[in-house]
């Protein structure tokens, strides 16, 4: 049996390989904390960017009822995200996006394709009855590779 000495009892070989750190990032460090909530999380090499949604800086929803808008507001603020890693949508590798109207999402879906361009990331999307802010029509959650890995 592998020697077990760490904190998560796992064999030493597999416990050498994890990350000495896992870092958050806030965008709205006052409010996110709030909520028990991080923007992203990274552990040097992948960067996991929770649900984003169209929020202003007080955690306000922006633009009830034009998906449009909001996808674009979405994509921004993950674009802030990835380039406060140094990285950028191309370095994407899945994204899960949950919409409260899978046609208007559709009709919309131009504004994704500008975000991504000519790159396809692995891509998930699911209708649901209702996002966590009721005026929320979109949320977007992603995991991308670092082009660099960090400490």
């Amino acid at each position: 049996m592998p020697a077990r000495e760490n904190a998560l009892n796992l064999p030493r070989e597999t416990a050498m390989n994890l990350p000495a750190r896992i870092s958050t990032f806030h965008l709205v460090p006052s409010v996110e904390k709030n909520f028990a909530y991080a923007q992203a999380t990274c552990d040097g090499h992948y960067l996991f960017i929770a649900g984003t949604t169209a929020m202003d800086e007080e955690f306000v929803p922006l633009f009830p009822g034009d998906m449009r808008a909001q996808m674009t507001k979405t994509y921004e603020r993950i674009r802030r995200t990835l380039e406060a890693h140094g990285a950028s949508f191309q370095d994407v590798l899945s994204e899960m996006i949950y919409v409260t109207d899978m046609e208007q999402m559709l009709a919309a879906n131009d504004v994704r394709a500008t975000a991504y361009g000519c790159h396809t990331p692995a891509a998930t999307a699911v209708e649901v009855r209702r996002l966590a802010f009721k005026e929320c029509m979109v949320e977007i959650e992603l995991v991308a590779r670092l082009p660099k890995a960090s400490s």
